[in-house]
């Protein structure tokens, strides 16, 4: 059986990273892939949500930044109780064709914390194809942690970003049948 495959996407802050990953979702939803994973969203200026893909389930992964519970990072405080159920929620997340975490940060790569158990989780290899966003400054740290030894990294900008979603999806849907028939292998 073929190693699985882990993508990077990479780029500017408020370049449209979980805006391709939403649209990635939908697609694979289209072409019969089963696609789990977390998607963040954000609601507002210093607040984020978090989708749970296998779910549909959304809910607050941030507090106001005037609260006392939860932990500050950067311009975002985040709830402990959002981060123990998105945590909880990736053990659903496997076995599936494609993983995608939106996003792998400062949170777990630097502090440890977060959904930091993903990285344990992807090294079972119950998946095909995970997609991960991570920030251009921890793309080292990210490589450093994650499982395998090969990644793909694609650094979104605005000129290939609308077009990203269909190449990804088709990449998902090769590796994906590829390994459904695994007399292709050898072609």
């Amino acid at each position: 059986m073929l190693e699985p495959r882990i993508i990077l996407l990479t780029g500017d802050r408020q370049i449209g990273k979980s805006t391709v990953c939403v649209s990635l979702v939908h697609l694979l939803r289209e072409a019969n892939i089963k696609v789990s994973g977390l998607i963040t969203q954000r609601t507002g200026p210093d607040d984020l949500a978090v989708l749970e893909l296998h779910s549909g389930d959304t809910y607050p992964l941030t507090l106001p930044l005037n609260s006392h519970a939860g932990f500050r990072i950067g311009h975002f405080r985040f709830s402990t109780e959002a981060l123990a159920r998105s945590d909880r929620a990736l053990d659903a997340c496997f076995p599936t064709q494609v993983f995608i975490l939106d996003e792998i940060g400062p949170m777990e790569l630097i502090y440890g914390q977060g959904w930091i158990r993903v990285i344990k989780l992807l090294r079972r290899r119950n998946y095909r194809v995970a997609f991960i966003v991570v920030r251009p400054e921890l793309l080292v740290q990210a490589i450093r942690q994650l499982p395998l030894t090969y990644y793909t990294v694609i650094h979104l900008t605005t000129e290939i970003r609308d077009s990203v979603p269909a190449a990804l999806c088709s990449i998902a849907t090769n590796v994906c049948v590829m390994r459904e028939h695994p007399f292709m292998e050898e072609l």
